[in-house]
């Protein structure tokens, strides 16, 4: 599961700058300048903690993953960066085990689920859509 500080540890040991920055159109945005990445966070748009770190683990998909786009890039590159952000986030923190745990315990609802992983919902589902369309995984309710 995300630890924001294994984050700020990640950015810390892969010289990733994390710089507040009011005004932008979403929570978070990673650019690249060369092979250095710096970490955009739009406080005034986050309001939460659970906010904060779904924020953080998507854009450290980006900087893992090195699925950027230019602004002014077509639709289809911009959800092709997006969707490789996201899957890295399933893949590293949103596991199909951390999944099989969480229902174990008895959390199948998606707020409880969002509860249980302390993550956005919009998030959780993302994740739980990757592991049963596209890995064809089956969760015990």
């Amino acid at each position: 599961m995300f630890e924001l500080s294994r984050f700020y540890d990640y950015c810390k040991e892969n010289d990733i700058l994390v710089i507040p920055f009011d005004g932008m159109p979403s929570e978070g945005a990673t650019l690249r300048d060369g092979s250095h990445y710096g970490i955009f966070l739009d406080f005034t748009k986050i309001h939460t903690t659970r906010q904060l770190r779904g924020t953080c683990m998507h854009e450290q998909g980006h900087t893992a993953t090195g699925a950027l786009h230019k602004v002014s890039s077509p639709f289809e590159t911009v959800e092709r960066a997006e969707h490789r952000a996201n899957r890295w986030v399933a893949e590293k923190y949103l596991t199909a085990e951390d999944f099989r745990e969480a229902f174990a315990a008895g959390y199948t609802d998606l707020w409880e689920l969002a509860e249980w992983f302390d993550a956005p919902e919009p998030d959780v589902q993302r994740a739980f859509r990757y592991w049963t369309e596209n890995r064809g995984m089956v969760f015990d309710c």
